[in-house]
């Protein structure tokens, strides 16, 4: 295991860079999908992450928030700290959805699929998260004599619920997180693989898939998780949500139910596709005026060049016609008559 590395006198917590390598992953991974292959504008593409800040802040908050709730409700009073995965999906994923409605003008009424195409990033970026879990020892499974049994060293959260191992570490436990990190992988890659006929259903392929594989970890997970007062634990809980709104958003995209918003997103996107048509003409009208101005002036240019020629020849042939005349043999009267 390694909680940290260290570098000289500076110590860097896995757990945190592995965070941090999760997030560009994901930036990768979008631009990879968005902006080169979907071909989105530099300033839609722009607008896109910048509103994945707030996206993030919420993401951690709602996290945060129902960590406690969860805690709380478990031990029938007020608790307050930690993050759960989960927890912050379930806050983050609409207000991101809601957000690039709002503020990616090219996305408006199409935000479900401009949230899609982001939703593999996510995929990877938690994926590495998980490995900065296990590192951390934190989100493990339960005590196991398997062959997978893991020990966390001294000082994890492993350790202090389940002390008893080597050098003061924790008894074999189940690496729940590897399990998850290898889910994460494989589902990013089977995005990947179909991506061309599942780009735009991402949301939903995660909600279903995700909510399957993390309702049977539960069974496995032997951390300390909250309580929900009935017998699902809090992630099995949102795994229900996450089922329901897969289906709802299925039935939505087939116009089964919300017809009205339907309709409406549908108007957004002709609004959207009819500026996008004005702007191209635009473009191209003031590509057409500079073209003849352009042209115009080639052409004066041509005739001036051509007036200065003839003018030149002129002259010349007048310098031609000209004879030399000797005024020194000439009368006076022939002089004057000349």
């Amino acid at each position: 295991m390694f909680p940290n590395i260290v570098i000289g006198s500076v110590k860097i917590p896995m757990y945190t860079l592995m965070l941090d390598v999760g997030g560009i992953a994901f930036l990768l991974v979008t631009y990879a999908l968005m902006y080169r292959r979907e071909k989105v504008k530099d300033h839609t593409f722009i607008r896109v992450l910048i509103v994945s800040i707030p996206g993030a802040i919420v993401l951690y908050l709602s996290a945060f928030f129902f960590n406690s709730l969860f805690h709380s409700i478990e031990a029938g009073k007020l608790e307050i700290g930690g993050i759960t995965w989960l927890g912050g999906v379930i806050g983050a994923f609409p207000f991101m959805i809601f957000l690039i409605h709002k503020f990616v003008p090219a996305a408006k009424g199409n935000a479900l699929t401009y949230f899609s195409l982001m939703v593999p990033g996510i995929v990877i970026a938690h994926g590495l998260g998980r490995l900065g879990c296990f590192f951390a020892g934190c989100c493990y499974g339960g005590v196991t004599d398997s062959i997978f049994g893991v020990s966390f060293p001294a000082g994890s959260h492993a350790a202090h619920q389940y002390p008893g191992g080597p050098n003061g570490g924790s008894l074999p436990l189940l690496p729940t997180q590897l399990f998850e990190a290898v889910f994460e992988l494989v589902l990013f890659v089977v995005m990947i693989a179909t991506y061309k006929k599942t780009r735009k259903y991402n949301i939903e392929i995660y909600c279903i898939t995700y909510g399957v594989f993390r309702f049977v970890m539960e069974f496995l997970r032997g951390d300390e998780r909250g309580g929900t007062g009935f017998f699902l634990t809090p992630s099995q809980l949102i795994c229900v949500i996450l089922w329901i709104a897969a289906v709802l958003l299925i039935l939505f995209r087939n116009r089964v139910i919300f017809n009205k918003l339907y309709r409406k997103c549908e108007v957004w996107q002709n609004e959207v596709k009819v500026e996008a048509k004005r702007k191209r003409k635009e473009a191209g009208a003031k590509a057409s005026i500079g073209a003849m101005e352009a042209l115009r002036e080639e052409k004066k240019k041509k005739k001036d060049k051509k007036n200065k020629k003839v003018v030149v020849e002129v002259n010349a042939e007048d310098d031609e016609d000209e004879e030399f005349v000797d005024y020194t043999k000439m009368t006076l009267e022939e002089q004057a008559n000349y």
